[in-house]
């Protein structure tokens, strides 16, 4: 009786511990937008996230964030990946059709950069711009000014790179980043192109959370929290490093503030998505290839044959990217899942259709006749094409299936587009906060060649064992 009692004074216990646990609120944004949001110390930190945590607090709810591509966040929100969305937004009738905005909290002054050694004054001597894709200068720029080319980058970091190495004019971009971004050889023109201000986003008819987000906003504006924010975020300001020694870039970029974590978390992600991505691969790739087979060799099968076809082509003939947006978007829209399954299925996917191409084309390089000896022998399709076909064809596309799962190792740096953190993505992190593209670079490129090369002695190592076994 004691035993049943403790038993189920422990289950109440549990219970009670359950019914504690916060719910979540989740911010997507983009860390690379100092001070509001950036990476330090391993987390995002900035003036977004102080305010999103004093809405999760206002809520009772735990924070998590969200790293992804500026101009995926309205989508984040849109279809409730995430709940609410910061990174230095800017209110315009276009986003206001999407989502609601919450009060503003922060002025922003779009201003223009050029090289201290040029003669520009304004943005009517401007050939070629850089800006930031999705932006408001982005808008402002395409929608005023028509006859200047826009360079559009993912990345503000990305844009001031092309001025300094003067394949643009100039840069528009947020007044307060920009004075953490330049260089001592740019500057930035006094006069402001345009000034908004900026605001969070929820979901369209989200009153609730609307309404919390405009109290907690308005309370900090009214004690002067939001400006000790700015104030605070703007202090953390590391210099330029590119006129450092080596040394000290490396250190810089790799070492100091744990940031060789970003490269092993980047890394993990990377080899997890391509192993999980090529095993869905072959699985697909088979059953589709052995399908149309069947129905090329039986008559059998008809409907299952052309719906393999119509898969095959449908990939083949979308960009992965694409793919990638829709499983997630789309598909899974009203699914909470993890981001690195969402990658493994949607690259697994993607490579099925190639892997199904490649084991057709190696079943059709095996001589008509042994199918032909097989039927003689009384034996029917399965094992003709299990005993006989599948062993000869599995020499003769291993190259081409090498190649796939090299490919798909590199593909996954697309996977920064639903905020995946794998090896670009990890450099892209570094980047934003050491104004230093060339470390991280050429760290995660020899990265890539060194899993790459380890893959081709793997496949050339078992090409040799099957030339063996033959043998």
């Amino acid at each position: 009786m004691k035993k049943k009692i403790i038993i189920l004074v422990l289950f109440l216990l549990l219970l009670c511990g359950c019914g504690e646990k916060k719910e979540k609120l989740i911010l997507a944004t983009e860390a690379g937008f100092a001070p509001y949001e950036y990476y330090s110390n391993g987390e995002i930190v900035g003036v977004d996230i102080d305010i999103a945590k004093r809405i999760a607090k206002e809520l009772n709810m735990e924070l998590v964030i969200k790293d992804v591509a500026f101009d995926s966040i309205i989508s984040e929100v849109k279809t409730e990946k995430s709940d609410i969305g910061a990174a230095g937004i800017s209110f315009t009738e276009e986003r206001q059709k999407e989502v609601d905005f919450t009060d503003s909290y922060s002025e922003s002054k779009q201003i223009l950069i050029v090289n201290s050694s040029s003669s520009i004054n304004g943005i009517n001597e401007i050939n070629k711009v850089a800006v930031q894709l999705g932006s408001v200068a982005d808008s402002f720029i395409t929608e005023q000014y028509p006859s200047i080319n826009i360079i559009r980058e993912k990345k503000f970091l990305a844009a001031i790179e092309d001025l300094k190495d003067n394949k643009v004019d100039a840069v528009v971009m947020d007044e307060l980043p920009a004075t953490k971004l330049i260089t001592k050889n740019m500057l930035i023109l006094s006069d402001p192109l345009v000034v908004d201000s900026y605001g969070m986003i929820v979901k369209k008819g989200n009153k609730e959370l609307l309404s919390v987000a405009n109290k907690v906003i308005n309370e900090l504006k009214s004690t002067g929290e939001i400006d000790q924010y700015l104030l605070n975020h703007m202090g953390i300001n590391e210099t330029n490093k590119s006129n450092s020694s080596i040394k000290d870039r490396f250190y810089n970029s790799v070492i100091y503030d744990g940031r060789y974590k970003y490269i092993i978390q980047g890394l993990t992600n990377t080899i997890l998505i391509a192993l999980g991505a090529v095993l869905i691969g072959i699985l697909l790739g088979t059953i589709s290839a052995i399908t149309r087979n069947i129905n090329e060799n039986t008559g059998k099968l008809k409907i299952i044959s052309k719906l393999s076809k119509a898969y095959v082509d449908i990939i083949r003939g979308t960009p992965s990217t694409l793919q990638l947006m829709i499983i997630y978007y789309v598909i899974f829209k009203q699914t909470n899942i993890n981001i690195v399954l969402v990658g493994i299925l949607a690259f697994g996917i993607n490579s099925g259709a190639y892997v199904s191409e490649i084991i057709r084309a190696g079943i059709s390089s095996i001589d008509k006749g042994q199918w032909e000896a097989g039927y003689a022998l009384g034996l029917s399709y399965f094992p003709i094409m299990n005993k006989i076909i599948l062993p000869q064809a599995i020499k003769n596309i291993l190259p081409a299936l090498g190649n796939e799962f090299i490919t798909l190792v590199k593909e996954t740096s697309i996977g920064a587009y639903i905020g995946i953190v794998e090896l670009t993505k990890a450099s892209d992190i570094i980047a934003s906060r050491t104004y230093d593209y060339f470390f991280p670079l050429i760290l995660i490129a020899i990265i890539y060649l060194v899993i790459t090369i380890c893959l081709s002695k793997l496949i050339s190592l078992m090409e040799k064992r099957l030339n063996n076994a033959r043998s």
